[in-house]
């Protein structure tokens, strides 16, 4: 199969990309796509969290092979590594039955927002997709404040949607309009017709009893004629094309959708064991613990399954600032100095960027980091609305690691 339509990848191994003294170490995925959908973004998501429990020493086996695996006395003598093992699989199963909603809702959100709202006001015909970057952070370790490795998954352009709104059937002002043109002179001609018939009972009611004889022999003539003649096939209802044609279309479409999302799944994992070979990975031995799944998502944001973390907020955005500068995608030239002179103190944070056909575009090197941002939030007024503000939310449900298979 060709795939070269479909997805590209994009790897930084060039000299212009390394000529720097610090190159760029976050793997990149380049999907052709203008924005990346929601779908998309969760089984990429998913597909990462796999990939960091086996390379974290989080679990003995890949999740798929490890899910696959039967259970039982036969395979285990501990009793205990066989209830971890199905506990860490319903709540893999459970997390990424919640990642395909999750970017749902913070696409919905981010279409929501007063900021993204003025971007696409008077341009809603248009064809154009507005996406917002977004950010999920896989923190390995006891709690979130002392984790011992931080990986983040980069969305460079989700796309942003309010879902739930059908946008894609045709208007039934205008089939409504047209059948009733369609149907008004028909319905002048049973007009007409039921007033000749009116008439004609009229006659026959004044007629005498001379003619009753006739009539009945009239009606029986017809009763037999009418048993004698076969029963017409029944009439084929008219199909509009106009209301077949979107399903059809919208069945090719997704199968076109779940093609790139099976694509762009499997060069992630291309990409992460390209960079394991060129000693960029994520490969760490690390004691079996627990693993923490954060999303940055705005304060509108709602999901049953993901519980707002203020209190780690500022902490996770300068984690996010440090993943953007190993990227070399956001660079504060205020604060570039001080940050060389504090090399010692930055964290050691890994993770994937995913973006569109618009990746890597050149404002994004000049743009100012998040964490900067959060802290003059108030200041420069960037949030106008209190619930556009971005926050971190923690997911609700517990991953434990386990060893000793």
């Amino acid at each position: 199969m060709n795939t070269s339509n479909v997805v590209d990848l994009q790897t930084d191994t060039s000299a212009e990309n390394t000529g720097n003294n610090s190159a760029r170490k976050i793997p990149r995925v380049r999907v052709d796509v203008d924005t990346i959908p929601d779908m998309m973004a969760a089984r990429l998501a998913t597909s990462l969290l796999g990939h960091v429990l086996f390379l974290k020493n989080q679990i003995p086996f890949p999740i798929v092979q490890l899910s696959r695996l039967p259970g039982g006395k036969a395979c285990t003598s501990n009793p205990r590594t066989e209830k971890l093992k199905r506990d860490l699989i319903d709540s893999f199963d459970t997390l990424s039955s919640h990642l395909d909603t999750t970017f749902t809702a913070l696409s919905t959100a981010f279409a929501r927002c007063s900021q993204t709202a003025q971007s696409i006001s008077g341009a809603e015909n248009s064809e154009r997709k507005f996406g917002n970057p977004a950010y999920m952070a896989i923190l390995v370790g006891p709690s979130i404040g002392t984790a011992k490795s931080k990986i983040i998954f980069a969305v460079d352009s989700l796309e942003t949607k309010i879902w739930g709104l059908r946008d894609d059937l045709p208007p039934k002002v205008d089939v409504q309009e047209e059948e009733s043109s369609e149907s008004s002179p028909e319905d002048g001609e049973g007009l007409e017709e039921a007033h000749a018939d009116s008439d004609s009972d009229d006659e026959n009611s004044h007629s005498g009893p001379e003619d009753s004889d006739s009539e009945s022999e009239t009606d029986s003539c017809s009763t037999s004629s009418h048993t004698d003649s076969p029963i017409p096939p029944p009439r084929s209802q008219h199909t509009d094309p106009s209301t077949s044609s979107p399903s059809a279309s919208y069945l090719q479409d997704h199968a076109r959708e779940q093609q790139k999302i099976r694509v762009a799944d499997q060069l992630l994992s291309r990409t992460l064991a390209i960079a394991d070979a060129e000693g960029r990975g994520m490969a760490c031995e690390l004691a079996p613990t627990q693993t923490h799944i954060l999303l940055r998502a705005p304060r509108r944001f709602a999901h049953p399954a993901w519980v707002p973390r203020l209190n780690f907020t500022n902490s996770l955005e300068h984690t996010l600032t440090d993943f953007l500068e190993e990227t070399r995608l956001s660079i504060d030239v205020t604060t570039e100095e001080k940050t060389k002179n504090k090399r010692t103190q930055r964290q050691t944070v890994e993770g994937v960027w995913v973006a569109g056909r618009t990746v890597f575009s050149d404002t994004l090197s000049t743009q100012s980091s998040p964490a900067s941002n959060f802290d003059k939030q108030e200041t420069v007024n960037q949030i106008q609305d209190e619930a556009d503000e971005m926050i971190w939310w923690s997911w609700d449900g517990k991953i434990v690691g386990f060893s000793g298979w």
